[in-house]
C-alpha cells in the first residue's frame, strides 16, 4: 500500500475526471450531432424531461406512455436535479450528453485510489489507462444520456472504500449509485454480500489461515452495505408500485424459448472477449467478480438483447463494467510491479472494440429547419432527438395506435394525428402516408424521408 505522503493529490484526480469527461463528451455530442446517437427515441424522451422541467412544466415526457412526474415514471432518476439546473442555465441537448459522460468517467477517482492504496501510482496510472481503453467503459460514458452509469462510480467507490474500511465511503458511493437508477438497491446488495464473504481488504499483520481470511474481510462495511440496499429497495417499491428493472433480480431465470442463435452467438462473443480482458486478472482477487457473477447471470439468461455496444441496449454495460474494472485492477496488484500493471493495460485494451466517432444520415437534420419551438411534432426514430426541447413530441409510430395498446395509467389514447402541427418521418410510413391522406402537405424532402405540416387555413 502506498505510503500516505504518496498519495496522489486530489487536484490531479478531478483532472482526469475532468479531462476524460471532455473528450468521451465531445465524443457523445459529436455522434448526436452527426445524426447517430445509439437510440434518439431515448435521447428525445430526457431531452424533453429536462427541457420540461427547466421550464417549469412536470418532470416527465409523454413520449414515454407512462404517468406523469419524477416519482411516477417506471424508473427514476435522483441526479435529475442537479442537471436540469445546469440545463436551466445552458438550455442545450449537449449537457445532457456532457453529463452522461461524467457519470461514468466520475468511476476514475475511486479507481484510482482503488489501484494506488494497491499498488502505488503506477498502478493507479494503469487502472485509469485500462479504464479509459476499455471499450464498454467508453459506452458506459457516451451512450446518450442514461443516469444508470452512475453505477460505474458507486460500484467502484463501493470496493475502494472497503479496501481502506471506510464506511462512510462505502455508504457514500453506494447513495452515488441510487442517483442513477432503483437497480442500485439489488448491486449494492450484490457488493455487500462479497464483502462479508470473499476476502477484500488488507488482513491484519501476522495472521494466518482462517485468522488471516476472517481479518480480510469486510464484514462491518459488508453488513452496513446490506442493510441500507434493502432498506433502499423496499423504500422503492413502496413508492413506485410501477416500477420497473431491466433486469429483474427476482426471476432471475426467467422461462421462455432459447435464445435465437445470432443472440447466443453473441453473448458468446463477450464472454470470450471478457475472458481475454483485465477480467481474467480478477480470478486472482475475485471479490468483484463475486459481486457481479449473479448480474452476469442475469445478463446470460436474459431475453433481453444487450451485447451490442452500439444501440438501444448500450447503456447494460453499467450493469457489469465496474465489477470488472475493479476486479482486474485487484489481480494486477497481485502481480510483479515490473509487467503487472502493462498487462493490466493491455488486455483492458485490446478485449474489445472502442467506441469512434460515428457519422448517420446527417443530411435528415436539415429536416429541422423551419420547424417553429411551438409546433407540435411526430418524428420517426431517425429524427425525432432533434426535437427533444418542445412541450408535444411524438414518434410516429405513437400515432393512432389500437385503443387496446393504450399502456397502463396513460392517458389520452389513441393520440391523434390531429394532436401534431408536423409530421416527420420516411416516405412508406404508415403514419406519413395516412397524414397525406388527411391533407397535411409536403414542406421538405431529404433522401427517404418527408417532411409534413397541416395547411394553413387560409389555403
Amino acid at each position: 500500500m502506498s505510503a500516505p505522503h504518496d498519495r496522489l493529490p486530489a487536484w490531479s484526480l478531478c483532472l482526469a475526471v475532468l479531462g476524460a469527461t471532455l473528450i468521451l463528451g465531445g465524443l457523445n455530442a459529436h455522434n448526436a450531432a452527426a445524426m447517430a446517437p445509439n437510440w434518439g427515441q431515448d435521447l428525445a424522451f430526457f431531452t424533453q424531461i429536462v427541457h420540461r422541467a427547466a421550464t417549469g412544466g412536470p418532470w416527465s415526457s409523454p413520449l414515454l406512455l407512462e404517468p406523469e412526474g419524477m416519482l411516477a415514471m417506471v424508473h427514476t432518476h435522483l441526479v435529475l436535479p442537479l442537471v436540469v439546473g445546469i440545463y436551466a442555465l445552458i438550455p442545450r441537448q449537449e449537457v445532457l450528453l456532457y453529463a452522461q459522460a461524467a457519470f461514468a468517467t466520475l468511476g476514475l477517482w475511486p479507481l484510482l485510489r482503488l489501484g494506488e492504496d494497491l499498488g502505488g501510482r503506477r498502478l493507479a496510472l494503469a487502472a485509469l489507462c485500462g479504464a479509459l481503453l476499455f471499450g464498454p467503459f467508453q459506452v458506459a460514458a457516451t451512450c446518450d444520456f442514461r443516469p444508470s452509469s452512475l453505477f460505474v462510480p458507486g460500484v467502484i467507490g463501493i470496493f475502494a472504500a472497503a479496501h481502506r474500511r471506510s464506511l462512510p465511503g462505502v455508504l457514500g458511493w453506494a447513495l452515488v449509485a441510487h442517483l442513477g437508477r432503483q437497480e442500485a438497491s439489488y448491486l449494492g446488495l450484490l457488493c455487500g454480500v462479497a464483502l462479508c464473504l470473499v476476502p477484500w481488504a488488507p488482513p491484519q499483520p501476522g495472521t494466518t489461515g482462517l485468522a488471516r481470511y476472517r481479518s480480510s474481510l469486510c464484514l462491518r462495511e459488508g453488513l452496513a452495505l446490506i442493510a441500507l440496499s434493502l432498506a433502499l429497495g423496499a423504500l422503492w417499491t413502496a413508492l413506485k408500485p410501477e416500477m420497473f428493472f431491466h433486469f429483474n433480480p427476482t426471476n432471475p431465470l426467467p422461462e421462455g424459448p432459447p435464445l435465437p442463435p445470432e443472440v447466443a452467438e453473441r453473448r458468446l462473443d463477450q464472454g470470450l472477449r471478457l475472458l481475454r480482458s483485465g477480467a481474467l486478472l480478477g480470478l486472482l482477487s475475485p471479490a468483484g467478480l463475486v459481486a457481479g457473477a449473479p448480474m452476469g447471470l442475469m445478463l446470460a439468461t436474459s431475453p433481453k438483447e444487450w451485447e451490442p455496444l452500439v444501440g438501444p441496449s448500450a447503456h447494460y454495460t453499467a450493469f457489469w463494467v465496474p465489477f470488472v474494472l475493479v476486479s482486474a485492477v485487484a489481480g494486477a496488484a497481485r502481480l510483479p510491479r515490473r509487467w503487472g500493471p502493462a498487462l493490466l493495460v493491455l488486455l483492458q485494451a485490446s478485449a474489445f472494440p472502442w467506441v469512434w466517432p460515428r457519422q448517420g444520415p446527417i443530411a435528415l437534420a436539415a429536416l429541422a429547419e423551419g420547424v417553429s419551438p411551438r409546433d407540435r411534432v411526430a418524428a420517426d426514430y431517425d429524427t425525432i432527438h432533434l426535437f427533444g426541447q418542445r412541450a408535444v413530441l411524438w414518434n410516429v409510430a405513437q400515432i393512432e395506435q389500437p385503443a387496446a395498446d393504450r399502456p397502463l395509467g396513460f392517458s389520452p389514447w389513441p393520440i391523434p394525428l390531429e394532436a401534431v402541427d408536423v409530421v416527420i418521418g420516411k416516405k412508406d410510413d404508415p403514419t406519413v402516408l395516412l397524414a397525406i391522406q388527411r391533407g397535411l402537405v409536403e414542406e421538405a424532402a431529404v433522401d427517404d424521408h418527408r417532411r409534413l405540416r397541416v395547411r394553413a387555413a387560409a389555403d
